[in-house]
């Protein structure tokens, strides 16, 4: 007997290609520094650090003689956060920014990649950063040198992990939003999918403006600096919202919160567009929200783990949370050692909560379509008339009790096949089943465009009609009766000729009480009908 691939191969080669990860993530801290020591390479850069700092109440100065190295380059480039910068030459100013203040809503010009053409040999420089906010103004920036293509390969190569990282983070979010969408049309889901792929994406912008390289390839410094506050101060929601639906947690705690944090969003908007305090000046109230926010995560946690509550789910999330937790606190470490970027390690721990979220999310929608589907199988078996392949009259009831809850301009038409019983007596069942589906078939390509169709016994067949003023009935009662002779002059098969009577109404709120003495009214006139094809088909003998 064969043997599929067994689950621990999978195992292993998923591990194998974690630690082949890993140790290219190695290989690029480790190399890091390559351009650095190439110095005869054409993406040579250094950095400046023989410089003195001075830190005034209202500006900091950094001053120095900066040396041009030709095979290095002469452009001096740096990074600054929320900061007004004026480079000087001696006591030429060479470069400005922001030349004059470009938003409207504060004093802030944003984030913003500076290059400056040094234009001496020996240059002695002094840079000059003022801030709105006293925390920025003590920033040192990190300065580089090196030329037009060293410098953004540079950028680039420093910060492609971090961005890459973001990238994927976005892209998961857009996978899990689409999922979502696809397993939605089918069955109905708690929204899990969906809920985590917002938070992705709200988390993916964020954090993708917090990459140095997405202002060097947008060049819009004001919208990258929004866009980071805002996709930061609308990340709690999303994650609120997910958290509750997957722990299944129909607690009032989680409304509360969420009324409190659009109540919070709100007033910044309105601090902000009012000018009576930008985004940044706020921030601060977005941390209390995210504290609040972990609170209450680890409150809920601990009571419905202590009520034994979806315990394995719970324990699974907490475990996440403690990744993303530890991942953190490296990045805290990383940022005050100045070792390596303040957010890589966090953005890694969150991708791996979206990821390992998003599979148990995933495989559970998977399930309940699968049981949807199965469902659906079981449904359609149990309303389908299995010798015709009509709806059987377990669907009839339905449909019928649905439609008379309004049955205005609904039509009910009334089917009996003349002969089955002569025919079942005279030439045997099977003949009777042949004549059975012969008439089903024309019943159905007939009425099937206008309505639904049914088998509600042995010989007894409905259709239901809605919306039938559009309908001209008796141009379908005219093709069924030429389907009928058509048939019969063309099927040999067949040992007696088939007469199909109907009789049908339209639902009259004057004359019908209810759609069931329309379906009465509709009984009648197919029985005046069949009365009058057994008389003729006597005189027709005769």
């Amino acid at each position: 007997m064969n043997e599929g691939i067994k689950k621990r191969n999978y195992i292993v080669y998923a591990l194998a290609c974690v630690a082949i990860c890993i140790f290219l993530l190695f290989i690029y801290l480790y190399d890091k520094a390559t351009d650095t020591r190439q110095q005869q390479s054409a993406y040579a850069v250094t950095e400046w650090t023989d410089y003195s700092k001075n830190f005034y109440m209202k500006k900091t100065v950094v001053s120095g003689t900066l040396s041009v190295d030709a095979s290095v380059g002469s452009v001096l480039a740096f990074y600054s956060v929320h900061q007004n910068v004026k480079v000087y030459v001696g006591s030429t100013l060479i470069y400005q920014y922001p030349i004059a203040n470009n938003n409207p809503l504060s004093e802030s010009p944003g984030y913003c990649w500076n290059f400056i053409n040094l234009p001496y040999n020996n240059n002695k420089l002094e840079i000059v950063i003022t801030s709105p906010y006293k925390s920025y103004q003590k920033n040192i920036p990190t300065f580089y040198v090196g030329n037009e293509f060293s410098l953004p390969a540079h950028i680039i190569t420093e910060n492609i992990l971090p961005f890459a990282l973001c990238i994927i983070m976005f892209v998961l979010g857009f996978v899990l939003v689409a999922y979502h969408l696809f397993v939605s049309r089918n069955i109905s889901t708690s929204g899990k999918l969906l809920k985590l792929g917002i938070f992705s994406l709200f988390l993916s912008v964020w954090s993708i403006n917090e990459c140095s390289i997405t202002t060097l390839i947008l060049k819009n410094n004001l919208v990258t600096s929004y866009l980071a506050f805002l996709s930061l101060m609308l990340l709690c929601f999303p994650f609120a919202v997910f958290v509750q639906t997957f722990y299944e947690d129909n607690s009032k705690i989680w409304n509360w919160f969420c009324k409190i944090n659009l109540l919070q969003i709100l007033i910044c908007m309105v601090l902000q567009f009012t000018g009576i305090s930008d985004l940044r000046e706020t921030l601060w109230t977005t941390h209390i929200i995210m504290c609040l926010l972990a609170l209450i995560i680890i409150v809920q946690s601990y009571l419905l783990i202590k009520n034994g509550v979806h315990s394995h789910t719970i324990k699974v999330h907490m475990f996440c949370i403690v990744i993303c937790a530890l991942t953190l606190l490296m990045d805290i470490i990383g940022f005050y050692s100045g070792s390596w970027d303040g957010n890589t390690f966090g953005r890694l721990g969150f991708l791996s909560y979206i990821i390992v979220l998003g599979l148990s999310s995933a495989r559970e929608s998977a399930s309940l379509m699968k049981m949807g589907q199965e469902a659906n199988a079981y449904q359609t078996l149990a309303y389908t008339d299995q010798m015709t392949g009509l709806h059987n009259r377990t669907c009839f009831n339905v449909d019928f009790a649905r439609l008379s809850e309004n049955p205005t301009d609904v039509a009910v038409i009334d089917f009996d096949l003349n002969n089955l019983k002569y025919t079942n007596d005279t030439y045997g069942h099977s003949a009777g089943d042949l004549y059975i589906k012969s008439c089903s078939k024309i019943i159905y390509e007939i009425f099937n465009g206008i309505g639904r169709c049914y088998r509600v016994g042995g010989d007894e067949f409905v259709a239901l009609i809605e919306k039938s003023s559009a309908i001209d009935m008796t141009h379908y009662m005219a093709m069924l009766e030429s389907s009928v002779d058509a048939s019969n002059r063309e099927n040999k098969n067949l040992r007696m000729k088939m007469q199909i009577a109907y009789g049908y109404a339209v639902y009259t709120s004057d004359v019908d009480k209810n759609l069931e003495d329309t379906y009465n009214r509709a009984d009648k006139m197919m029985y005046e009908n069949k009365k009058a094809k057994k008389e003729q088909q006597k005189f027709e003998r005769s």
